[in-house]
């Protein structure tokens, strides 16, 4: 069976699903990404095949982050997203023309169009809660509290209904049009199409960490994390190892993709908070989060190191709370502060202090080096909190989110013939 997985993004949102692919390989079947082109030698380097698309979100970030208010950044964000995805969807569009299933990611689109014109089964794979419950509310709100059931259930359809109208529904009818096909009215219409096609959703994170709501309807499928290996080869800078032995575990800075209008002010942050905390750092540049300045020789600046190698050695992780890195620093057992930046990562942060393995501290805006600092030092000298870290990384390692991802996938192709 050729499966094609369509997904944008960050290499945070991409990578889980380079994970699936690999398990999807393993299980004896042939996959395409259909994936940003800065990440195609990087998706290659796994033995993946890649259908590159145009869509660049390195430059989508960066020219919002260069906008002086929320709205004219809402508006750059709005244009490059209408231009950009687009030109994603048709090139997609392209990879999907020999498919025999689709899986659609939550930064992806298009997949029921390719299935209901191919008749072809489609999956939906998510990093975050989508469907609506009563147990918690919407991991998209800008504040985190609950009225209750009811409330939580209500604050589904207002995210929905606000990203239908600002970023989705408009740029998927347009594709729509392309291919004579009726728009859809809301993303309920749509997504009763897809129940109506028993269509499956794949959550890649942790039942130990999230626990499936009661209220879920039987498509909906949590199946643990999806965590890619290390790329074949691969060694850590020399640099980076004789560091990291050289005394106790240092604590690792990390903002991922999120880049910053003034990245020399976060890194000044950091390094100061690690001296008033007594820590050792090893500060990641990423995406313009974080700028490279004279430090002292307990401090390193690294980029582009896998997590999965480096977080182990870490004392803590200090980061955003995206999806990926949250999901890195639980299974490494270690404790993570968070300083969410916007999105779904405020509740990643808050669940991270509610299971009692880490610590949450103001947004970047409001952080100052005190507030981090004690923060890093409940993380590194708490015993329970460690502990609890501990114990809950040992359950996500024990797991194999990816391998159960592909048997829901194999058993819904089999009920359309098609594995």
């Amino acid at each position: 069976m050729k499966v094609v997985i369509s997904t944008l993004g960050s290499r945070g949102d991409i990578q889980p699903y380079l994970a699936l692919a690999m398990a999807l390989q393993q299980a004896g079947h042939r996959v395409t990404l259909s994936a940003p082109q800065t990440y195609a030698e990087w998706i290659q380097s796994y033995g993946v095949n890649v259908h590159p698309v145009r869509f660049n979100p390195q430059e989508v970030m960066h020219n919002i982050s260069k906008r002086g208010s929320k709205l004219a950044a809402f508006r750059e964000m709005r244009h490059l997203m209408d231009k950009g995805v687009m030109q994603a969807l048709g090139d997609c569009w392209q990879a999907a023309q020999d498919a025999d299933f689709m899986v659609q990611t939550g930064t992806g689109s298009n997949a029921l169009e390719i299935a209901s014109q191919r008749g072809i089964p489609v999956a939906f794979s998510y990093l975050v809660p989508m469907a609506p419950t009563r147990a918690f509310p919407s991991f998209f709100l800008p504040f985190r509290f609950s009225l209750g059931g009811g409330y939580n259930r209500l604050t589904y359809s207002l995210v929905s209904l606000a990203l239908w109208l600002t970023v989705g529904g408009r740029t998927v009818n347009r594709w729509r049009s392309r291919l004579g096909l009726s728009p859809w009215r809301s993303e309920s219409e749509m997504l009763n199409y897809a129940r109506s096609l028993g269509t499956p959703s794949l959550y890649g994170f942790s039942q130990s960490v999230l626990p499936r709501p009661p209220d879920w309807d039987p498509y909906q499928h949590i199946t643990g994390y999806w965590f890619l290996p290390a790329q074949p080869g691969w060694e850590p800078p020399a640099d980076l190892l004789r560091f990291v032995e050289s005394g106790p575990p240092p604590t690792y800075v990390g903002f991922g993709s999120m880049s910053s209008e003034n990245p020399e002010h976060q890194a000044r942050l950091a390094v100061r908070a690690l001296e008033l905390s007594g820590q050792r750092g090893v500060l990641a540049t990423g995406w313009g989060g974080i700028a490279h300045i004279p430090v002292s020789s307990s401090i390193l600046f690294t980029k582009d190191v896998p997590h999965e190698w480096l977080f182990p050695r870490m004392a803590a992780v200090v980061h955003h709370g995206g999806a990926g890195t949250t999901s890195a620093g639980l299974r490494a057992g270690i404790p993570s502060v968070i300083t969410p930046f916007g999105g779904e990562q405020r509740a990643w942060a808050d669940l991270v202090v509610k299971l009692g393995v880490g610590e949450h501290i103001p947004a970047m805006k409001s952080l100052t080096p005190e507030k981090l600092s004690q923060a890093i030092r409940t993380a590194v000298n708490d015993h329970a909190l460690r502990s609890r870290a501990a114990s809950l990384g040992a359950q996500i390692r024990a797991e194999n989110g990816a391998a159960r991802a592909v048997e829901v996938i194999e058993a819904h192709a089999a009920h359309f013939g098609q594995c």
